[in-house]
Parts: structure tokens; sequence; C-alpha cells
């Protein structure tokens, strides 16, 4: 049994591949785009375990460490499905000032030479019958980080949103009447999952914290604590949604099955 164990081990982890592949749970896991090499080892791990477990010109001495070759089949049964819980999100949020840095720098050399307006939106007279966003999985990565980050997002003001995600309350940098609605944000897998959404205002709603939403509203310039002029949603219409049915993940737009970032490009974002 000690010499075939290794033929077992290969079988064993061809099908835990195809178990959660089958069962969709892989997109738990990883980002789509890379999902591709873990199914293409399915196959020569089947062909390595069943060429150790009948030839007899195979020769593996069995050791006490191999023993770990069993973890990936304890982390599964320890992970279930592998969704992140939403209030996980408080501590892996991304810090929308941790980007800003240079656009700081330079905002602060130019304080004294101009004195910017606010822009005063009637919400009673926005129209939402047909939204400037309407937010898809395929983008809405790539639209969160650059409606909250990019300086050019500013010139967006007064186009109108809807996007669904769950919320979250206690993150540092969200002003006092604010909070952030947004999804995990996946670059390659779940490992580097983090926060990622926009920065709301309550607008004399109330709120729940960890709790799915879908929601419209009109992009207004506000400032962050540290300063920055920011992008917020002034909210309109909010209504509770059921998270379960939800997807929580979200990849770059490359990461998607089109390779060629489609529901980005009909936004012609500047940049």
């Amino acid at each position: 049994m000690r010499k075939k164990y290794l033929g077992l081990i290969c079988l064993v982890y061809a099908g835990i591949i195809l178990f959660v592949n089958h069962y969709n749970i892989l997109r738990n896991f990883l980002a789509p785009n890379m999902q591709g090499y873990l199914k293409a080892s399915i196959i020569p791990l089947a062909i390595m375990g069943l060429v150790i477990l009948f030839s007899d010109h195979f020769h593996y001495k069995f050791k006490i460490i191999d023993i770990f070759l069993l973890l990936p089949v304890v982390m599964l049964i320890a992970a279930g499905d592998g969704r992140l819980t939403t209030d996980f999100a408080s501590n892996r949020s991304m810090n929308i000032n941790t980007k800003r840095t240079s656009e700081k720098v330079e905002k602060d050399d130019k304080k004294d030479e101009t004195v910017e307006e606010k822009k005063e939106i009637d919400v009673d007279k926005v129209d939402l019958t047909e939204v400037d966003f309407d937010v898809k999985d395929e983008s809405y990565l790539d639209l969160a980080n650059f409606l909250t980050y990019n300086p050019k997002a500013l010139n967006y003001e007064g186009k109108t949103i809807r996007v669904r995600g769950f919320t979250i309350d206690s993150t540092s940098y969200l002003p006092s009447g604010y909070f952030g609605l947004g999804k995990y944000g996946v670059s390659c897998c779940t490992a580097d999952a983090g926060f990622t959404g926009f920065v709301v205002s309550k607008s004399g709603h109330s709120i729940k914290a960890n709790t799915w939403y879908e929601i419209e509203g009109v992009f207004e310039k506000i400032q962050d604590l540290a300063g920055y002029d920011i992008l917020s949603i002034n909210l309109i219409n909010i209504k509770e949604i059921d998270g379960s049915k939800e997807e929580q993940y979200v990849y770059p737009c490359y990461s998607y099955d089109d390779g060629a970032c489609t529901e980005m490009k009909k936004y012609n974002l500047q940049y």
C-alpha cells in the first residue's frame, strides 16, 4: 500500500479539481483566467496516478513526511465552498488614500491658484430611467477602481449609477454619514481578495452593515478625511437584495471569457 500511496494522491488531486470545477466552486478560489491552468493538470495527474498504481517498474519509498501531501484535502474540507463572509471585508478593504499620494502633492502645490466651486445636484431632477453606469460584474472591479482612484473620474460628477454589493461602514477612510458598497476584488486568487467598491452617502437612509443592496444614485464630489477630492454616490434609491444569489467576487475585465473588456469599452472612459 505504501508503494501505491503517491499514485493514490495523484488521483485524489485530480478528483479534487474535478469536484470543485463540476460544482462551480473553483471560482471561489481562483480568478477565471487562472482556472485553466489548474484544469489542465487533471489529465496529467490522473495518468501519473494510474501509472504509479499499476506499473511494476515504478519504485517509490514512502516517508512519514509524505502525509503532508494530504494537506490540500484537509484544507478543502476546512474551506467549504471558499466563500468569504461579508464581515471579513472591513479587515481587507482597499484604503482609497493609499493610491492618491501623487495627486495630493500636486493638489497641495496648486491649492492657492484656484478655488473650485462645489457643483450642486438636485436629486429630485435626476433621471434614473437609463443610468450612465449600470455596473455589471465584468466591469465592476475596473469601474470601482477608476471612479474611486483616478483624478479624471471627477469629470463624471453628475452622472448616474446603478450598482449591487454589500456594505461596510467601519473602515477608517469613510467620512461620517457615508458607507462603502462593493464586492471582493480578486486579481489572482482569493488570498489577495479585498473589498473594492464605492463611497455612498447615506442621505437619510438607514443602512445595515454587511448587508446586500442594489442602489441608484448620482455621482457628486466630496473630500475624504485626508482632504482628497473623490467621487461619492449621492444615494437616491436603495433596496435590500438576497446576497446568496449574488456573485461576491469580481475580477479585472481581462479575466472574463470575452478577453476584450467589452463591458469597459462601452463607457469610453477618459483615462
